[in-house]
């Protein structure tokens, strides 16, 4: 095992980093977040700031439970030992032989863990909370000593949250007669997180991003990610197939609205993917567009005033009541609790291209990323309706819009004819963007 050491970069901290931060501590204290923790990162030198990273957020409030594996440390045991192992991750069958060693391994990372957290003054205990039971036989090949949960004790894992603690998740449990089986610490961790209404699960891996020809990290909806799961798992780098699949599934509950999929070898990963706007992981989300809606004809009126409050600051075209009940089937609302908080409109400029227009969110609520959702379901729908190119004018919001957005700024007279014309007519001087879809 490598050492865990700490890194010395100095880090400067500004005060917009702290009100950046602070606009999420409201929203996640209180909350759980499951971290799965690959045993390659609880064995590479950014360990230590992984866990202080995780004292951050004990400190703001919100709990931690962890599930850790031992993949790394099971392969150099093995190596070490002179020891042939049927199964790195518990996902095949699992000889007598590996099961002792991984038996052994996991007491030894989870004392890693608890030294490691008691350097930070952090509190963490190892909770045999997890009853297995036997994979068995599946098309006809015996998984032998591989097990998954069959129940775990979710009041014990909240009674340690409670009392402050950080509970510890080994992927070694025994079923109710005391036989030992190897589980797969992705899938335990999707249960963990679904049984605990966690609202997030986060795996640090060693990569931060899924796609095996894309460097890129992204956001993916559940539906979109589970398509390219299903229909085209070669897509997904092998390493992360698991652990894309076991967040589908936590997902698909009632509770967990997002995934997360971090680099866990970069420094701050945690604290850069839950408290800046653009992160450094790929994230998976529930589809919570529900709350984002074509708007109708009632609409016409809130939209109206919403965008009277905007155009008084100058951020949006003054547009009268009429010419927008006229044009009310381009304008989508986002409504939270039957109010109407944020508008945007999708323009058709012809020949392929498409406008983002009018987006505004209330100022009681920006800064909670509803403008980001708009813009991503407006991409959404532009890319569903075949256009191939997205525009949008900005004169105050250009760092939104490429920095948080993914846009590109362009000269004014990319934009199709027609619209250039407008653009000019208009006097604003707005900086274009584009993206590709």
């Amino acid at each position: 095992m490598e050492k865990a050491g700490t890194d010395i970069r100095k880090v400067t901290i500004k005060a917009s980093d702290l009100r950046g931060i602070l606009e999420y501590v409201p929203i996640y204290r209180g909350q759980t977040f499951v971290i799965a923790l690959d045993g390659a990162i609880i064995a590479g030198a950014n360990f230590a700031n992984v866990v202080t990273d995780i004292a951050v957020l004990r400190s703001l409030g919100i709990n931690v439970a962890l599930v850790h594996g031992i993949g790394r440390q099971l392969v150099e045991g093995a190596r070490e030992r002179g020891i042939a192992i049927s199964d790195v991750h518990g996902e095949n069958p699992v000889d007598d032989a590996t099961l002792s060693l991984s038996r052994k391994i996991s007491g030894f990372v989870a004392q890693a863990i608890a030294d490691a957290f008691s350097v930070r003054d952090l509190r963490c205990v190892s909770a045999n909370v997890v009853r297995a039971t036997e994979v068995g036989i599946i098309s006809g090949v015996n998984y032998l000593n591989a097990g998954k949960p069959e129940k775990i004790d979710f009041k014990a894992i909240s009674d340690l949250l409670s009392l402050g603690m950080v509970p510890v998740l080994s992927p070694v449990a025994v079923n109710r007669r005391g036989r030992v089986f190897r589980l797969n610490s992705d899938a335990l961790a999707s249960e963990v997180a679904d049984g605990l209404r966690a609202t997030k699960l986060i795996y640090l891996t060693s990569s931060s991003s899924i796609l095996a020809d894309n460097p890129h990290p992204k956001a993916f909806p559940v539906e979109e990610l589970r398509g390219i799961a299903e229909n085209s798992p070669e897509s997904i780098k092998p390493e992360l197939l698991s652990k894309c699949r076991c967040a589908l599934k936590a997902l698909d509950g009632a509770h967990t609205r997002r995934a997360h999929i971090l680099d866990g070898g970069e420094f701050a990963c945690l604290l850069t993917e839950l408290f800046e706007k653009v992160g450094c992981g790929t994230m998976v989300y529930a589809d919570e567009y529900q709350k984002i809606r074509r708007a109708t004809p009632d609409d016409a009126n809130a939209i109206y005033h919403i965008s009277m409050v905007s155009a008084r600051t100058q951020n949006l075209v003054y547009r009268p009541f009429e010419e927008i009940r006229e044009n009310i089937s381009s304008y989508f609302v986002y409504e939270l609790d039957s109010s109407i908080i944020a508008i945007v409109s999708l323009l058709d400029l012809g020949g392929g291209a498409s406008e983002l227009a009018s987006l505004h969110v209330q100022p009681f609520y920006q800064g909670n990323d509803v403008g980001t959702r708009m813009a991503e379901f407006i991409e959404r729908e532009a890319r569903r309706a075949g256009f191939k190119r997205l525009f949008c004018l900005s004169t105050k919001s250009a760092p939104f819009f490429t920095d948080v957005c993914g846009f590109a700024e362009v000269a004014p007279e990319k934009l199709p004819k027609a619209r250039f014309e407008k653009y000019v007519a208009g006097g604003r001087h707005s900086k274009v963007f584009v993206k590709n879809l």
